[in-house]
């Protein structure tokens, strides 16, 4: 079964508990496939279908975020500014936190040639050494084998 076809399953098992009357009367559709070559449709991707499959998947904001704020000029002007406040999460804390069968998992989102930073292998240690699994994954493929490597355990 290919990725996608996985995705589409789960998410018709998911609307078929959720919604039976409407799956009965014939009103599902497939859900629309997140573009997996890029970090952010890959995180989606992910979160979606462990939800979907009754774990619970959180996606975590680590960059932080612009605010609109305001600037007084040495002529006293007051002047409207963007300005970036840094998130208060830990450095190396991974894209997606995860529980799977009871088990930690972290997900660290990793497209293309984007490369493991210093601070994530740090933290990928101290997960591990606390008893959880912290993995970089940049396809969906990748994913999956985790997934099912953590469910037969």
């Amino acid at each position: 079964m290919t990725p996608k076809q996985r995705y589409q399953s789960a998410h018709e098992q998911w609307f078929k508990i959720k919604y039976p009357e409407a799956y009965k009367d014939g009103y599902y559709l497939e859900p629309k496939i997140p573009k997996v070559d890029t970090a952010n449709g890959l995180t989606t991707f992910i979160c979606n279908f462990l939800s979907w499959m009754n774990h619970r998947a959180t996606r975590i904001n680590v960059s932080g975020r612009l605010v609109d704020g305001v600037e007084k000029q040495p002529s006293g002007a007051k002047v409207g500014v963007k300005k970036w406040i840094p998130s208060s999460t830990r450095k190396g804390t991974a894209d997606i936190s995860a529980t799977i069968k009871g088990r930690s998992v972290m997900i660290e989102i990793k497209v293309g040639r984007d490369k493991p930073r210093p601070d994530q292998l740090s933290e990928q240690i101290r997960e591990r050494n606390a008893g959880g699994i912290y993995e970089f994954i940049g396809t969906p493929d990748e994913f999956f084998d985790l997934y099912f490597e953590i469910v037969s355990l």
